[in-house]
């Protein structure tokens, strides 16, 4: 595990040149005492999905991360969590490229060039994994950005941030973006 410095972020950052997928190790780390706040990051991943099981294509050029929480609350508020991290993403993901961003819900994000445009592309989307009946011992979030990667035209619901506003990110900016968005919006989660 590399040190939290390199990203800000509050606990421990595991980093991944491939992966099957972020949300099973974060799931099994989960499950084996791993530690509040886990972040995982990984450059690609082999078996990547979103919700319903849906394959969630992670060529290179794009962030994906599983976030492992145990936020000590009522199963029954993760619904708002998941919301919370839709529009926070959202709202990164505008800052970042300068695209119009909205969230579908339940946690989908989507962006077009400009404010007069119909379509809506997919360029991110979370989903929420959780373990506990009576109080949640265990929150996995995963996300799945689509920045500097192409999206097959055969996906033609989604698009990468790249391919709508015609020019590359930064990677390691996009990393920091959202993990201080994500840490934010853990952190007012918590505070409610």
């Amino acid at each position: 595990m590399s040190k939290p410095a390199s990203l800000g972020w509050p606990g421990p950052l595991l980093r991944l040149k491939s992966i099957d997928s972020t949300q099973d190790l974060a799931k099994r780390l989960a499950e084996n005492g791993g530690t509040d706040r886990t972040l995982i990051i990984a450059e690609r991943q082999t078996k990547g999905r979103g919700r319903l099981r849906r394959r969630w294509t992670s060529d290179p050029g794009g962030l994906y991360l599983s976030i492992l929480f145990r936020p000590q609350v009522s199963p029954r508020r993760l619904a708002e969590l998941s919301l919370a991290f839709a529009g926070a993403a959202a709202k990164a993901a505008a800052r970042i490229s300068g695209l119009v961003t909205t969230v579908k819900p339940p946690n989908d994000v989507l962006a077009r060039p400009r404010a007069g445009e119909r379509h809506w592309k997919k360029v991110c989307g979370i989903l929420i994994e959780a373990s506990g009946s009576e109080q949640t011992d265990w929150v996995v979030v995963g996300l799945g950005l689509n920045v500097n990667n192409r999206v097959p035209a055969r996906l033609g619901h989604a698009s990468s941030l790249r391919q709508l506003a015609g020019r590359s990110f930064d990677l390691a900016k996009t990393e920091r973006a959202f993990a201080a968005a994500i840490d934010s919006t853990y952190q007012a989660f918590l505070g409610k």
